[in-house]
This record gives structure tokens, sequence and C-alpha cells, in this order.
């Protein structure tokens, strides 16, 4: 007994994709350029925008909730960072509030 052939749709273009892959198609084009004007630069911006321009293209490969779950832990890293950046603050002007009453 052999099992029934498989069926497929016929071949045509899928128009319900042609939005998403001119998104992407744009995105692997700002990050090439990005890759570009950056390979002979030294400024630390034009490599981190290299960077963000490759985190967008590959972020668009993926599905709605991968992506929120991604920004939320974007998020995550961006307070944390400013947290410590906040507390080293807040111990830079402790320690000046307290190195006039050490002098005495």
């Amino acid at each position: 007994m052999t099992a029934p052939a498989p069926t497929f749709a016929p071949d045509a273009p899928d128009t319900g994709f042609a939005p998403a892959r001119a998104y992407r198609d744009r995105l692997f084009r700002a990050w090439v350029d990005a890759k570009r004007c950056a390979a002979d630069s030294e400024d630390p911006a034009d490599h981190a925008a290299v960077g963000a321009a490759y985190t967008a293209f590959m972020r668009a490969h993926l599905a709605r909730d991968e992506r929120d779950h991604l920004a939320l832990e974007d998020e995550v890293s961006r307070l944390t960072a400013e947290n410590l950046r906040l507390r080293g603050a807040i111990l830079t002007a402790a320690a000046a509030v307290a190195l006039p009453e050490a002098a005495e």
C-alpha cells in the first residue's frame, strides 16, 4: 500500500509576503550601507549604527512575540545601566559630601 502523493499549491507569487520582503530588503540595504560607511571609520557612533542596523534586520525575521521579548530585554538592560550610572553618581556625591567632614 502506498501513500498518496502530496498535493502542492500551484506556483504563484506570494504577494502576501511582498511588504515584509520589501521591508526586510530596506533593512538589509541600510545595514550594508552602514557597514560600508563604518569600514574605514574610527568613530564609535558609526560602528554602533552598524550594530543597530544589523539588529533591526535580524529582528525583522522574528515573530511578533519574539521581537517583543527582545525589546523588553533591551529595556531591562537600558534601565540596569541607568540604575548603575545613577548609583555611581550618588556614591560620588556622597563621597564629596563626606570628604570635608573627614578633613576636620
